[in-house]
């Protein structure tokens, strides 16, 4: 797999019937990955991020490929997660990262975090301002097939207490088959997100809704102000527009999953399961960009539910900027 860094013709056509007249202004992007690959132990991340340093600065590069026209204003950045690697190192290299950047786009970061790591540097950092969330990962469970862990096995309650004394955002990557539809998963994101109501819960991917129809179980959810989803690497419009018919537009957040979001390829529904497509795996001719399809899906969604334009702004800028109003040191 390759991070693109240039459009060919056909990605211009279909970012050309993705954007026209459909891209805000102004757009705060909630799911960006960061890097800096000396934390990391060897062979724990994919050829494609091997040796590679991704900063603020060449995130924002790259992403004018497919939000042009400086429309970029904020973004919320997270280390990308492996299984083995220095969390509180690279966590350190983030916070410098963001406070020395420059440039007109305006970032904040989560603390990557797992269930046995010691919470006093991460509370420190949550107070004084360096993050403004938590992002754990099934990968920092115990050991074995992590892909079905519980909920907190990987997001304990020590968690939920720290994102809700200040507000902040607690991102989770659900796991398990059946994702928000499972039982497990939704017994204890409403028992948690009642427990803590101050804590802003993003289920990203829209509470991992590669297979579309695992969408459905937001409804257990519905009646929790403090759920959110965001759209990062969704290629379906079905997941998206569940989402919105279930939690409402102003719940649904745009990310793009940087820099998931320039590989060539998508995700698509098969059975009650999903596969992940590539382009150099699958050898299918005319693959375009995972954000451009995930862009495209957004789109059909906004249009099967005829959202206004205010509506669509929110989903690009409004209702990310209403979560991080919500932190507080």
């Amino acid at each position: 797999m390759i991070i693109e860094t240039e459009l060919n013709a056909g990605d211009r056509l279909l970012l050309a019937e993705a954007t026209e007249g459909f891209l805000p202004a102004e757009i705060v992007d909630i799911h960006v990955h960061v890097m800096e690959p000396s934390s990391y132990a060897p062979a724990t991340l994919g050829p494609h991020l091997n040796q590679r340093t991704i900063t603020p600065e060449s995130y924002r590069e790259a992403m004018e490929m497919i939000l042009p026209g400086g429309r970029l204003k904020e973004a919320l950045y997270f280390p990308f997660p492996a299984r083995d690697h220095d969390r509180t190192a690279i966590n350190r290299w983030m916070y410098g990262r963001i406070a020395g950047q420059g440039g007109p786009v305006r970032g904040r970061g989560l603390a990557i975090a797992g269930p046995r790591d010691d919470p006093g540097p991460i509370a420190e950092a949550m107070a004084d301002g360096r993050c403004v969330g938590l992002k754990p990962y099934h990968l920092y469970a115990k050991a074995g097939d992590t892909s079905q862990a519980a909920l907190e096995e990987f997001a304990p309650e020590w968690m939920w207490r720290m994102c809700d004394r200040h507000g902040a955002i607690l991102m989770l990557h659900l796991v398990r088959t059946e994702a928000v539809s499972d039982a497990g998963n939704r017994e204890a994101l409403l028992r948690l997100g009642a427990k803590y109501p101050h804590c802003q819960v993003v289920l990203a991917h829209v509470a991992r809704a590669f297979n579309h129809r695992t969408a459905r179980g937001l409804q257990a959810l519905a009646g929790l102000p403090n759920m959110w989803v965001d759209t990062s690497a969704i290629a379906e419009s079905e997941g998206i527009r569940t989402a919105i018919e279930i939690l409402g537009p102003g719940r649904v957040i745009y990310g793009s999953d940087y820099p998931i979001s320039h590989l060539r390829g998508r995700c698509v529904t098969v059975g009650n399961q999903f596969l992940w497509l590539y382009a150099e795996e699958s050898k299918a001719p005319g693959m375009t960009l995972v954000g451009i399809e995930s862009l495209l899906a957004l789109r059909g969604a906004c249009r099967q539910l005829n959202l206004g334009r205010a509506e669509i702004e929110g989903i690009f800028r409004g209702n990310a900027q209403r979560i991080l109003a919500e932190y507080r040191r």
